[in-house]
């Protein structure tokens, strides 16, 4: 098990830090909804939203390491992971891509097509605080614009998955 996590945190940490070099290159993401949250935050929190994130296959990511280390980080993920439910990427390219200042938040984004070498505003809507995720899919699905459609089917998911 140990092993399975340090090889996670390993690859996710090099994939934000190989981002932060090239600086024009964006990271490609597959899903249009993305969970951001802080090791500082309660255990009890970290797993809902791990557990929520993990039902609609949104990524949960944190900026760094606990302490910058690599043991410590793996220690927490294996407490956190213990129940097998969710898992966390660490990306601080993401934070900075989505202006994200505080955890938790939550992104839906639409691709904008954008070149990797532009700098434009991407489409995206954010939700800060430590809510159900579906409070935070409801909201940005209240909006009534061009994300509210993602967050909609999202939460169809979720809805899904309580009553099934």
């Amino acid at each position: 098990m140990i092993k399975f996590i340090v090889f996670f945190v390993l690859s996710f940490f090099s994939i934000g830090v190989l981002a932060e070099t090239k600086g024009e290159e964006r990271p490609h993401l597959s899903s249009p909804i993305i969970v951001f949250v802080s090791f500082s935050m309660p255990d009890a929190s970290l797993k809902q939203w791990m557990r929520q994130a993990e039902l609609i296959q949104a990524p949960v990511v944190v900026r760094g390491l606990i302490h910058n280390s690599f043991k410590e980080t793996i220690q927490k993920m294996a407490a956190l992971t213990r129940d097998n439910h969710g898992g966390v990427q660490l990306d601080p390219t993401l934070f900075r891509r989505f202006q994200i200042k505080q955890v938790p938040a939550v992104v839906v984004w639409k691709e904008s097509g954008c070149l990797s070498n532009q700098s434009c505003i991407e489409n995206y809507n954010v939700i800060y605080g430590d809510v159900e995720l579906s409070f935070a899919l409801q909201k940005i699905a209240g909006q009534n614009d061009d994300l509210s459609e993602i967050a909609q089917k999202a939460l169809a998911i979720l809805h899904e998955e309580h009553h099934g």
